[in-house]
């Protein structure tokens, strides 16, 4: 891709800027039509606003022939790619295979805690409000009787106190210290990975042939709390990341999408310029400063500098952490070293400032610079290489016939209806693991390969098998499934509705455990037909059939009476 040797000046903000924060999830979208770009997180919806949909169809069928693409068209196709790299670190990633089935965890782990409740106290809401005021009522002697309320409320909280923490480590550690429900980060990422190893032990592997055990991950927490073990007791001293995943996704998808662009032009521009205009501040550049202070490195004056690569290599070695998913943990003390992001994040910088030689080591962004750097900062830190995982998955699929299975149903999309939405995501994981595996440097370095960068491999057909599965439309805000050319249409539809079937039941869920105040029932979000009254009755529909009672019936704690 070309653009002709535009001019500076020509970049548009409304073309190139995705929407500022993806990361908590929004009550309403209605600014989606002003946004330019988005993923959204618990809704798994890739989003663009209606002049970079019609942008980007037009570079999907080839409108432009062989003539010079125009340079709006270039920008709109970069916020594509920002938003897809989003949609990888969320299905791709082991932390983002976390953090996405975190959100279904809170309602698998506790259908039955949750049913019980529903016998011992009747329909009431919050339950987290229940048990508090109860325990102010009654004292510890009712903790025997709030036992499945307690057990729903405490999950819910651990899932809630990991996302907050694992965003933005700084700023969320500040509150979850002073609240009495948290404990420690190592027993958060005990039981956040307990459930995520629980919910692909139920797909893939039941008799636990190859996915770590759970017994002994309880276990072993429970020494390590005995034992008073730092990371693993209440107040405990532990190390605090600099920067969390908010800041790495978003650094890793900016500066891939920023050297996509960069390598479109016939000129590039410096990184003085594209700071001057707005697109090297805050969020997007959080992690890189961090990456820059920590390895001792000035800022580059060009994204072609080698260390852009050497961050973003950084970058994928972090969000992927190897314990838990796919190996075993190993000794349990070094869980949080092993499986925090941002401790990875920094440990990798700290390699680099200790080997300052790998600041100018990748120049080809080729797969044995991907693997030859990869294997120096890990062995530096005491890590498993990424290779290593990547093979890992790739063993699962060839020797074991209910992964296999699962990858059928991932080739025709004609999902087992039984935990579909779980069997989704965990099949796209595998399926990138194994073109990871293939070609890392790709997915490490996709901006440049998208961009022409030199290759044997046409990696076009690898960009085509790893898109969203769900975004919106040019002329319409709901949810669409993406077409595929190798599955039916029928088979997609069905996946599509079943998938969205079910997230009326997770939200109501979570409102139910956590939130006080009436259900809110907005899913507006969905359809561009929304008509309220019929969108609430499916959602009580959906929430009935799984616990046997109607949103009507519950008692609302701590809500005002109406006037």
């Amino acid at each position: 891709m070309t653009d002709g040797g535009r001019k500076f000046s020509e970049l548009r903000h409304d073309l190139l800027d995705p929407q500022a924060d993806h990361y908590e999830v929004p009550l309403t979208f209605a600014a989606t039509l002003r946004a330019h770009g988005s993923y959204e997180t618990t809704r798994f919806v890739l989003r663009l606003s209606p002049k970079n949909h019609e942008l980007v169809d037009k570079l999907e069928v080839n409108a432009y022939g062989d003539g010079p693409i125009p340079w709006e068209a270039i920008q709109a196709y970069s916020t594509y790619i920002h938003e897809t790299i989003h949609w990888w670190q969320h299905v791709g990633s082991t932390s983002g295979l976390l953090l996405s089935l975190s959100y279904f965890s809170q309602l698998h782990s506790t259908m039955d805690e949750l049913r019980e409740c529903l016998k011992r106290f009747g329909p009431i809401k919050s339950l987290k409000r229940y048990t508090d005021e109860v325990l102010l009522d009654e004292g510890w002697e009712a903790q025997e009787k709030l036992a499945p309320a307690n057990f729903a409320v405490n999950n819910a909280l651990d899932i809630f106190y990991y996302k907050s923490y694992a965003l933005r480590p700084r700023q969320a550690i500040q509150w979850m210290i002073k609240d009495n429900h948290f404990e420690d980060i190592g027993y958060m990422y005990s039981i956040v990975y307990g459930q995520l190893i629980g919910l692909v032990s139920g797909a893939i592997d039941p008799e636990f042939q190859f996915l770590p055990s759970l017994e002994r991950l309880s276990e072993e927490t429970l020494r390590l709390h005995t034992e008073g073990h730092e990371g693993f007791v209440k107040n405990s001293n532990v190390h605090l990341p600099y920067v969390g995943l908010h800041a790495i996704y978003e650094g890793q998808a900016r500066f891939i999408q920023l050297d996509f662009l960069n390598r479109a032009r016939d000129e590039p521009l410096t990184c003085e310029e594209w700071r001057t205009e707005g697109y090297l501040s805050g969020i997007y550049v959080e992690a890189f400063e961090s990456f820059l202070k920590h390895t001792e490195t000035e800022w580059p004056s060009s994204l072609s500098d080698p260390i852009v690569p050497l961050f973003l290599l950084v970058c994928d070695l972090a969000i992927n952490p190897t314990r838990g998913l796919p190996f075993d943990f190993g000794h349990l003390e070094n869980l949080i070293h092993h499986v925090d992001v941002g401790i990875r994040f920094a440990e990798f910088c700290f390699a680099i400032k200790d080997a300052p030689n790998l600041k100018s080591a990748i120049k080809k962004l080729s797969l044995e610079e991907y693997v030859e750097v990869s294997s120096e900062l890990c062995k530096a830190r005491h890590y498993d290489h990424p290779m290593a995982a990547l093979e890992e998955v790739v063993r699962w699929a060839e020797e074991y016939p209910l992964v296999q299975r699962l990858m059928e149903e991932h080739r025709t999309f004609k999902f087992n209806p039984e935990n579909l939405n779980i069997r989704v995501f965990l099949s796209h994981y595998i399926s990138m693991c194994k073109d990871k595996y293939e070609h890392p440097h790709f997915f490490c370095w996709p901006g440049a390969y998208m961009a022409g960068h030199p290759s044997e491999v046409d990696f076009r057909q690898v960009w085509l098998r790893h898109l969203s599965l769900f975004s919106d439309k040019a002329d319409k805000d709901g949810v669409y499934p993406r077409k595929w050319p190798d599955r039916s249409e029928k088979a997609v539809m069905e996946t599509f509705n079943r998938f969205y079937g079910t997230m009326a039941l997770y939200e109501l869920t979570e409102q139910w455990i956590l939130r006080d105040g009436p259900f809110n029932c907005d899913f507006s979000w969905m359809s561009d037909n929304y008509d309220e009254q019929s969108f609430r009755g499916w959602a009580n529909d959906s929430f009935r059939k799984a616990f046997g009672a109607d949103l009507s019936a519950f008692k609302i704690l701590g809500s005002k009476p109406q006037t």
